[in-house]
């Protein structure tokens, strides 16, 4: 059973115990005080409102105001300034969540206490060359799993709000979320650019995505530079471990595969046919092809003409040092400096190399 709200005594040692769980602060407090069934409020925004921390502005219907605090409601108290970093996390957190690309291309969230990382790898060469059928009584095949030889690299992510002390201290705290926000926003494009990179070279283990050409290994029929059906579903079909559903092109390979018109198929047609099984006049289903949605971006960092496509579950994993996202706001109200600092340290290794390749168009 958990406490009540009111036992709960808020103070900085709490961040040190969810750190050593692994867990942020929302969800500690929500372990020691759990929301009822169909709560507006999770235990965080309850401990706000204990406090008496508005941290919205409410339209009524009738045309009254109710305004947000000024970020000095944080300061009234050493239990609300506790609050602090952890409302400024949350935000990140939510901004982050919603962003276009990043959410999709993570498949596995570790949470590690510490600056370093070894991932693990399933080694099953052996295994592959044995037969696979099995006598009676015969061992089975074995497969191995490791720790690669290179650690997984922690960056931090992050910008540092420069402003006055005391401005930051009269802003409207729901003003400073739209701003934290518009951050969070741009610290989300630096972390796909790592993954990109990731998918492309690897995280230093010789795990580089292969390469596949165009007409060179796919279609000899293909004009170099265009993308054709034949060479498009042979890609596809390289996939055999992991479905690929998400393709992330440079631009140029982008409009090829959204615009043109590929002979009696269309690029969209096709994707659909892939994505749901059924078309103009077809009914279709290849399990081995990808089942569902297909996402589909573009990124700068792609070369031109070429498409990498993943399976996102198994492809990229999220390595995040617990408690790195706190630390820095946190500085921010006990020593009151002028630098508001958001950042997270992470890192970015692949789970299944053969979750990711890459097509080359113009080759």
């Amino acid at each position: 059973m958990g406490k009540n709200i009111a036992d709960i005594k808020l103070d900085r040692r709490l961040y040190d115990q969810a750190r050593g769980e692994k867990v942020t602060l929302t969800q500690l407090l929500e372990r020691m005080d759990p929301s009822p069934e169909g709560s507006p409020l999770d235990a965080f925004e309850r401990q706000l409102k204990r406090l008496g921390i508005k941290t919205k502005t409410i339209y009524r219907p009738n045309g009254d105001v109710i305004y947000a605090d000024a970020l000095d409601a944080f300061y009234r108290t050493e239990e609300s300034a506790v609050l602090f970093p952890e409302f400024i996390s949350r935000t990140v957190r939510e901004a982050i969540v919603q962003d276009t690309m990043l959410p999709y291309l993570i498949g596995q969230n570790t949470v590690i206490n510490g600056d370093s990382y070894r991932s693990y790898y399933v080694d099953d060469q052996p295994s592959k060359q044995k037969k696979k059928r099995v006598t009676e009584a015969a061992e089975l095949p074995r497969v191995s799993i490791k720790g690669r030889e290179q650690t997984v690299r922690i960056y931090k992510f992050g910008r540092a709000i420069e402003s006055s002390y005391e401005s930051l201290r009269r802003m409207q705290i729901d003003m400073l979320a739209i701003h934290v926000r518009r951050i969070a926003m741009e610290v989300a494009k630096d972390k796909v650019e790592e993954i990109i990179d990731v998918i492309k070279n690897g995280d230093g283990n010789n795990n580089a995505a292969p390469v596949l050409k165009m007409k060179a290994d796919l279609d000899g029929d293909a004009t170099a530079g265009s993308l054709s059906t034949k060479g498009f579903l042979l890609y596809l079909m390289e996939f055999e471990e992991f479905p690929c559903n998400t393709l992330v092109a440079a631009k140029d390979a982008f409009i090829q595969l959204v615009l043109a018109n590929i002979p009696n198929l269309s690029t969209t047609d096709l994707l659909k046919l892939l994505a749901q099984g059924t078309t103009v006049g077809i009914s279709l289903s290849a399990p081995q092809l990808p089942s569902g949605d297909v996402r589909l971006f573009w990124h700068k960092d792609v070369p031109t003409l070429q498409i990498y496509g993943v399976n996102r579950q198994y492809a990229i994993e999220q390595v995040t040092e617990a408690g790195s996202d706190i630390s820095e706001s946190d500085k921010f109200i006990t020593r009151q400096t002028s630098v508001l600092t958001i950042s997270e340290n992470n890192g970015y290794s692949k789970v299944f190399n053969e979750a990711t390749k890459i097509l080359n168009i113009n080759a």
